[in-house]
């Protein structure tokens, strides 16, 4: 590094900036008022016709895509069958309408093309076939222009015309536009069919217009036949003076003049347009090249002597004073950087390189300092709320709070403890994927829409607490309606949140107590109102108010409790659900159980269906499995709510289940009843009584359950087996009425004749008898 080489930096640039002013100054001031007006009247004449030819070249296309689509046969076809409005008329629609976006497509001027056809009120567009309302209400509603402007517009156009109106653009921003409108077909003009509408894009006319500035102060229209402006370069209208003055030279051919306009002279250069009645005008302030030029120039050139001797001695004046801070800031630098930075040229090298370094290391330490502060603060308030750090305590508290930003307005605390329900739905499609990242960025959420909705009532510092987000609130004043205030802003803090971010969650509040030493007890007390979640379930904001007076009798008798277990293990869905739906509204009619009871309460309704579950005995893989499961969900539930749902699901379940597994039992044990009678019919002493021993059931059952299987009691049914056997061997002589008996097992003739009769109406003798009668073919 050279010493002190910015000093002769700064002295060669001093003097370069003194003569370069003086040069050329003394060279434009000569002659440049005359050469400068003539050059701006000509350069504003070339552009302004550069526009004309531009635009005229569009509009002019834009006529002739009239004439094409005129031409077209289907597209008259489309208009005289509007009428109609069927299938085909619809096909051919959908065929214009790729036309109509081949041109507007291929004509960049064109924002918007589309026919409106008058007796089907119609428009065809270049995206679709819509009504003509819709087609409003996607342009022009909320514009300025009424529908009744725009209907009138539609039906009553009688020649081609552009008009200045007001559309919605792509981005539905409202935005003044030239839009073309034309009978069609031109030929009946008078009573035309259909309107032909172009929007324009008002961009390419801005454009256009701009590039015709030669300096900022001049201004540019686009008039119409009757001096509106149509596009301009400013904001203001074509001002009356102006075009009072192009009317009165129109005739004359006068393209360039001057007028007066706001109490100046200004230049106005003007032409007209080859293809509409369109007059493209610039004005530019004659000040900008005023005779002031020419004095200015004889001043320059008297001055100029004296510029140089006393701006070259005060140039290197001001180096030196500009120099001497730059040259004691270096003396300070230098020995701290030498040998550690790579030696810049100059001295402001020098000073970059160590400012940036030390910004760069202030830019860390203050970011790391952030986030200890806030790890910091949130461990001194969770210390605070579980009543670790006592009030009072002396200066270094005081100090460390006024560290950590805390300050509190008052001595009057409250406390919201909130507990995350639900969060899966804000990471459908998005967010980190660690549940870490997600749960830290729930909690950033959270803690922004309530701090906010609640800050009206006093500062809110908040802090996490075992997973849950913990807020302290300074009440500023009103104590009495403090507490409504909390619960009214949770409740619109999590109604935004839910309708937002899909984030469920619920709320405990405390009330509002006095100094800092009772912090701690507004903390217990909003545990134990979200303790209550447990009984009135999620989603809910529950302040001391609603637990006051809990009830401490639980309802549950053991009879109760018996009745409850015979009904599951007996299937009977309808009565299980009565004796259930008993106990939960005897205990949970009117005031809410304290939390102690109503957990056991759960747990015993637990262990009942446990019990229940264990009286089904199987084998059954599958069952036993989804048994099971449906214990564990009932275990999973953490609230009231959930469990009356899981247990009502788990009855109906295991009912299910029970009712499943007696279908198929009686199936099977109805075969095996018949097959038993039917192979052991012969023995004299077969009857309800062996049958039951048989099959382990009690008689009453077995009685009971074979009526219902088969529609006859058990006696009978052996009784008409015995009488169908003996019918097929009285059919054979060689056996006698005594002998059948035995064979299908009655004790004696006596009693198979007096059976045989009261179910034929004849003794077996006569059966025998009829049956010699009737030839065998018959039989």
């Amino acid at each position: 590094m050279k010493k002190k080489s910015i000093l002769l930096s700064w002295s060669l640039s001093y003097l370069v900036i003194l003569l370069i002013p003086v040069a050329i100054g003394a060279a434009v001031f000569a002659e440049s008022r005359h050469l400068l007006k003539e050059e701006v009247n000509r350069s504003n004449r070339v552009l302004l016709s550069q526009v004309q030819e531009t635009i005229d070249s569009q509009t002019q296309d834009i006529s002739s895509i009239s004439s094409q689509l005129m031409a077209d046969s289907q597209l008259s076809s489309f208009i005289n069958h509007a009428s109609e409005q069927d299938a085909r008329w619809r096909l051919m629609g959908l065929e214009l309408i790729k036309n109509l976006k081949s041109i507007r497509i291929g004509n960049g001027l064109i924002r918007e093309l589309y026919i409106y056809v008058k007796s089907a009120d119609v428009a065809l567009s270049s995206s679709s076939l819509v009504s003509k309302n819709l087609l409003y209400d996607i342009y022009y509603e909320g514009t300025g222009v009424s529908e009744e402007e725009w209907t009138r517009l539609m039906q009553d156009s009688s020649e081609s015309v552009f008009r200045k109106m007001k559309v919605f653009s792509e981005d539905r921003r409202i935005e003044e536009t030239l839009v073309y409108l034309q009978p069609f077909p031109v030929r009946v003009s008078e009573d035309s069919p259909a309107t032909f509408v172009v929007t324009l894009d008002p961009e390419r006319f801005q454009q256009a217009i701009n590039n015709v500035r030669l300096e900022p102060e001049s201004i540019v229209f686009i008039l119409d036949r009757n001096g509106r402006t149509l596009f301009s370069t400013g904001t203001a209208e074509t001002p009356y003076s102006i075009y009072r003055y192009l009317q009165e030279n129109k005739d004359t051919g006068r393209r360039t003049g001057t007028a007066d306009w706001n109490g100046e002279s200004v230049t106005v250069s003007q032409i007209s347009s080859g293809v509409q009645d369109w007059q493209y005008v610039s004005i530019v302030p004659t000040r900008i090249y005023a005779k002031k030029l020419m004095v200015i120039r004889s001043i320059t050139f008297t001055g100029v002597a004296a510029v140089l001797l006393l701006g070259g001695v005060t140039a290197w004046w001001f180096t030196r004073r500009n120099y001497r801070p730059l040259g004691r800031i270096m003396n300070i630098i230098s020995d701290k950087v030498k040998g550690k930075l790579e030696q810049p040229d100059d001295e402001f090298g020098i000073l970059q390189t160590v400012l940036t370094r030390a910004w760069e290391e202030q830019d860390q330490f203050a970011t790391r300092l952030k986030e200890q502060q806030t790890v910091v603060r949130s461990g001194f308030l969770a210390r605070l709320l579980k009543g670790r750090v006592q009030p009072g305590a002396g200066v270094a508290a005081e100090q460390e709070m006024e560290r950590l930003g805390i300050r509190f307005e008052s001595d009057s605390f409250a406390v919201l403890l909130v507990h995350i329900e639900n969060y899966e739905g804000l990471f459908r499609t998005r967010g980190p994927e660690d549940k870490e990242g997600k749960l830290q960025f729930v909690h950033l959420i959270l803690t922004n829409v309530l701090e906010e909705l609640m800050g009206p009532a006093g500062p809110v510092y908040s802090a996490e607490m075992d997973g849950r987000i913990a807020l302290l609130v300074n009440i500023r004043e009103n104590d009495a309606d403090a507490v409504p205030q909390l619960i009214q802003a949770a409740g619109e803090a999590q109604h935004f949140i839910q309708s937002r971010f899909l984030i469920y969650f619920s709320v405990g509040v405390s009330s509002v107590r006095q100094s800092m030493a009772e912090i701690s007890a507004c903390y217990q007390e909003s545990e134990e109102a979200l303790e209550y979640r447990l009984i009135l379930g999620i989603g809910q904001i529950i302040d001391q108010h609603r637990i006051r007076q809990p009830k401490e009798e639980l309802y549950y008798p053991l009879d109760l409790e018996r009745q409850l277990v015979n009904y599951i293990a007996t299937g009977n869905y309808a009565r299980s659900t009565e004796v259930m739906n008993e106990i939960l509204m005897t205990n949970f009619a009117g005031e809410p159980l304290s939390v102690e009871l109503a957990r056991c309460l759960m747990f015993e309704l637990i262990g009942t269906m446990l019990k229940a579950t264990e009286q089904i005995k199987t084998d059954d893989m599958k069952e036993l499995a989804r048994r099971n499961e449906l214990i564990r969900q009932l275990f999973a539930c953490e609230t009231f709510e959930e469990i009356e749902a899981e247990l009502l699901q788990i009855l109906e379940t295991v009912c299910q289940m029970v009712h499943e597994r007696k279908r198929s039992h009686n199936t099977e044990l109805k075969e095996q009843l018949l097959e038993f009678i039917h192979e052991n019919y012969a023995d004299v002493n077969l009857g309800l009584t062996p049958i039951s021993e048989r099959f382990r059931f009690h008689p009453t059952y077995v009685s009971k359950y074979f009526k219902e299987q088969t529609g006859t009691n058990v006696i009978d049914y052996i009784n008409q087996y015995r009488i169908t056997e003996a019918k097929r061997l009285l059919q054979q002589d060689e056996l006698n009425v005594q002998e059948v008996s035995e064979r299908v097992g009655f004790l004696n003739s006596n009693s198979f004749i007096r059976v045989f009769k009261k179910y034929e109406g004849i003794t077996p003798g006569q059966y025998r008898q009829n049956n010699r009668l009737i030839p065998h073919d018959n039989l």
